[in-house]
């Protein structure tokens, strides 16, 4: 690959707008980025935005194609299908293979190949108002047993998971997307809470997103000699937790993914920029733009000067490019050509009004056997 080439893979981009045209097309193609990130702005109707996918995964090479599908609130899927339930609900009902067995078969009909999913974070009190139902429950068992079923299930259908939002916003009071969260707990009880749902799923996670949060108690474990006076500094940017904690100690193998850099709570005092140039010193080996192709530009171009300009810099650039390849080979993401073919310009479209259904069914048997636990427990 060359240097541009390089560059583009370690993003995965979000798009302006719901239909393919000339201006989107020649966005892909500049950036040539390793994946892209889909939202209800890019959704109109599930046939469209079939056709959507579809041309952008002609256009690029073996691109991860992304979307947000955790049930409940965080579901970009829930209004030209049908909403999954919330993923609280579907663990106390001890369905969560079947959830991501269903979950994946919605992504593939769209062509889709990674699902940014399950929350890892613990449901506890701190974090309720922010979190609320996204999490499997309050325990570090009961988010394990949830995610290693919905992850069984995704796979099914060929779709990767992805473990989120590392080192963990359960005890965090503050929503990252507006401002830093800072989780004050010690090394100790990191390591055994907050973490242990990632250190557990470590070993099979494809893809772990790095929150913007900030642990003092973490940094000064796998930082002693910075200065901890200093200006708090997000998981996402902070070399001791991506590459001291979460690939040395832990020893995960697999892609990590900052959460998106236009969020409030990394551009505290940093530009989008410069917030792209730490996460990939820092080890990310990906990094997440979901805002306009505008702001994506300015960071690719702006890696691009930084990789010219320094050669180690360079370095990091062309190891965690290699990494992006080495994992999409591992999960068949280089050599998968998507569920749906073109013939003659078209493309061919899944049977959606079975999904629907398949999808209200489930949310049913979700409700009646809470009810039925509910039942039981007052007897």
């Amino acid at each position: 690959m060359t240097l541009p080439e390089q560059v583009g893979q370690l993003l995965i981009v979000g798009l302006d707008g719901s239909g393919w045209d000339r201006e989107l097309e020649t966005f892909l193609r500049g950036i040539r980025p390793g994946g892209v990130i889909f939202f209800q702005r890019n959704i109109q109707s599930a046939p469209d935005f079939r056709r959507l996918v579809e041309s952008v995964r002609q256009t690029l090479e073996s691109p991860l194609l992304a979307l947000d599908l955790e049930g409940g609130l965080v579901d970009r899927l829930r209004d030209v299908l049908a909403p999954l339930p919330a993923v609280r609900d579907v663990a106390r009902a001890g369905l969560g293979k079947t959830m991501g067995r269903i979950a994946g078969r919605e992504l593939a009909a769209f062509s889709l190949n990674v699902d940014f999913a399950p929350v890892l974070d613990l449901g506890v009190l701190e974090s309720r108002k922010i979190l609320g139902s996204r999490t499997a429950g309050d325990s570090p068992d009961e988010v394990i047993r949830f995610a290693r079923s919905f992850l069984e299930g995704l796979a099914e259908s060929g779709v990767i998971g992805c473990g989120k939002h590392f080192p963990g916003l359960g005890s965090g009071q503050k929503d990252s997307h507006k401002e830093l969260p800072s989780v004050e707990k010690d090394e100790r009880e990191m390591w055994q809470v907050d973490l242990q749902p990632f250190r557990a799923l470590a070993s099979t996670l494809p893809i772990i997103m790095v929150a913007h949060v900030y642990c003092p108690g973490l940094e000064r474990a796998f930082a002693p000699e910075r200065d901890q006076a200093s200006r708090p500094i997000p998981a996402t940017l902070s070399s001791a937790i991506v590459s001291g904690l979460l690939k040395g100690r832990m020893g995960f193998h697999g892609l990590v993914l900052s959460d998106d850099l236009e969020m409030g709570g990394v551009l505290e005092g940093r530009s989008m920029e410069e917030a792209a140039t730490a996460a990939l010193k820092a080890g990310c080996d990906m990094l997440l733009l979901c805002g306009p192709a505008a702001n994506t530009r300015k960071i690719f171009e702006a890696l691009l000067r930084k990789a010219n300009a320094d050669p180690g810099f360079r370095s990091v650039v062309e190891q965690a490019a290699q990494k992006v390849t080495v994992v999409k080979n591992k999960f068949g993401i280089m050599r998968r050509q998507g569920i749906g073919n073109r013939e003659q310009g078209t493309v061919q479209l899944p049977d959606f009004d079975a999904l629907r259904r398949e999808i209200n069914d489930f949310s049913a048997a979700v409700q009646q056997r809470l009810e039925s636990n509910t039942l039981r427990e007052e007897s």
